[in-house]
């Protein structure tokens, strides 16, 4: 008598043509492969990015903070830690360290090339889950369509985001494997651990946690009672949870769990239709084909699987939906990439059924035919990236002039706030970090009169607290080598210093920088080092270093 089939296994999922079943690729075969030929690609577009313009402010704060923890952990040196604790948007006991060791050898590059390694290995797991879930030409279409968004190449970026996508992926995948490998519990318990961790390291990625549980439920519901997968499901979520909140706590970090969460939101308050505009040309495209496959899957495949991938195509609205009810469109398109990361697989699903409705081609013909189409979104994807990389300033003369500077002068090192993480990032003071300072305020106006600003700002000059400041004056013109600089220079006289003061003060929304300025001037005992550029692609500015002269 034949043995009877368990009755789970009448529950899995149908074979899938060409689907990846856990063999082993020799690794010849591997750089032979098209998934080899994918990564490629990703990383020489992301790479281009690199080295394209210096530490955004959010990377040098990480970065400079990293640094600081770093000597703590090796040395028991001061860092900043109730200020990484309550305003950093992830814990900083994760990230920061990390980044930190790879630009203390490879600068800034080396921060961004760790973070594009995170990006393309989020692109094997999700080709090794699309192929364990929907089959290898559909994981093929996945991760090529993923790779060549603007949130991945924008993710060669030094910050929380791309190890928390890679984590986010890392528990996916290894969900997808538990209906595949000995050891399911010990499988479920790593996958919330690594949700957790994820979470931990960019709060932002709490917002995909019901997408990754209702998509556990789904993947295990077929190789089981809905009762047990709903069980398992279960247990995935409370142990995240469970893990979460163990290294929020250990981390101190819930204090900065709560500024990043509840009070950014709380002053956003930008126009519905630029989210939803800024997240169409992100990923409008996918949204398209996960659309597209969503639909086909309903009508032709079974419930299970016609519920698995409409649901990896709803996983496109989440992180739009967030930021609407958040009203901002602040870091969407890093946000987007979970989102992107289960959408594309709902999308490639879509091609390979697409790609079936067409007149017999020979795969190398059906291979060309693919790059090309996917040719123009990843000439666009790489646009936009490149424009983000280039919407700060680039800070390489700024820098140069203000190092020396810095190792001349004695006592505080005043830098605007907005522009204070990249000068302590590049210039570091070791034990004597505490000298950039930014507590001298640009605008005492809520307590004084404006014919009492410039004696104040005279005040605080003359106390001798002050060894170095930096200024910045937004201009409506280009700072390139020429007038700007040259007028700021001038010794023409007063009036016309006064006069291009004025209008900058006037119209840079800091109306008492033209008053500290001008109580620059008329101290003696300060002098103005050293003046120059500092533009980005859309906006232009001069920085002037002032140094207190040595008595």
């Amino acid at each position: 008598m034949k043995a009877m089939m368990p009755a789970t296994a009448r529950h899995r999922y149908p074979p899938v043509p060409n689907q990846f079943v856990g063999r082993p690729r020799r690794p010849s075969r591997f750089f032979l492969s098209p998934l080899a030929a994918i990564c490629a690609v990703q990383a020489v577009m992301s790479l281009t990015l690199v080295w394209s313009n210096t530490a955004f402010e959010d990377e040098a704060q990480f970065l400079w903070a990293g640094r600081l923890l770093v000597a703590h952990w090796l040395h028991g040196t001061l860092w900043p830690s109730e200020f990484a604790e309550s305003n950093f948007s992830g814990s900083p006991m994760i990230y920061p360290p990390l980044g930190a060791v790879t630009s203390s050898v490879a600068g800034i590059a080396g921060a961004r090339i760790l973070s594009l390694a995170f990006m393309l290995l989020a692109t094997v797991l999700l080709y090794l889950t699309a192929s364990r879930l929907l089959g290898q030409t559909a994981a093929i279409f996945a991760a090529g369509l993923w790779a060549i968004t603007e949130p991945v190449l924008r993710l060669a970026f030094a910050s929380y985001d791309p190890l928390s996508v890679l984590l986010t992926a890392l528990s996916a995948w290894l969900i997808a494997e538990t209906n595949h490998r000995r050891g399911r519990p010990l499988l479920v318990a790593a996958a919330a651990v690594a949700l957790a961790v994820a979470n931990v390291t960019a709060y932002s990625g709490i917002v995909i946690d019901p997408v990754v549980i209702v998509f556990a439920f789904l993947v295990w519901l077929p190789d089981t009672s809905p009762w047990r997968a709903l069980l398992r499901a279960a247990c995935l979520a409370g142990g995240c949870a469970a893990v979460f909140g163990l290294l929020m706590t250990v981390s101190h970090s819930w204090a900065g769990m709560a500024f990043a969460v509840i009070n950014r939101s709380s002053f956003a308050h930008q126009d519905p239709l630029a989210v939803v505009t800024q997240a169409w040309g992100y990923s409008g495209l996918i949204a398209v084909l996960a659309i597209v496959g969503a639909a086909i899957a309903v009508a032709t495949e079974g419930r299970s699987r016609g519920a698995l991938v409409a649901w990896l195509a709803c996983a496109m609205l989440v992180v739009p939906a967030a930021q609407l009810r958040a009203h901002t469109t602040e870091s969407l398109d890093k946000h987007l990439a979970y989102g992107i990361w289960f959408g594309v697989m709902a999308a490639g699903y879509g091609c390979r059924k697409l790609l079936r409705q067409l007149p017999a081609l020979s795969k190398p013909l059906a291979a060309f035919c693919c790059i090309i189409a996917l040719a123009y979104p990843a000439a666009i994807s790489w646009e936009q990236a490149w424009a983000r990389f280039h919407g700060w300033a680039d800070a390489h003369q700024l820098i140069a002039s203000l190092r020396p500077v810095a190792a001349q002068s004695r006592g505080l090192i005043y830098v605007p706030w907005h522009e204070a993480y990249i000068t302590e990032y590049y210039i570091p003071l070791s034990d004597n970090w505490r000298r950039w300072n930014s507590a001298l305020p640009l605008d005492p106006s809520g307590a004084l009169s404006q014919n009492r600003w410039e004696p104040y700002y005279a005040a605080q000059l003359h106390s001798g607290r002050y060894g170095a400041i930096v200024l910045f004056y937004p201009t409506t013109f280009s700072s390139a080598p020429g007038l700007p600089v040259r007028t700021l220079l001038s010794p023409a006289g007063a009036a016309t210093v006064q006069d291009l003061l004025d209008s900058v003060g006037s119209n840079s929304g800091e109306p008492d920088l033209r008053a500290l300025t001008m109580a620059l001037e008329k101290d003696h005992s300060y002098r103005l080092a050293a003046a120059g550029p500092y533009d980005s692609a859309h906006n232009f500015s001069i920085y002037a270093v002032w140094q207190k002269v040595p008595d």
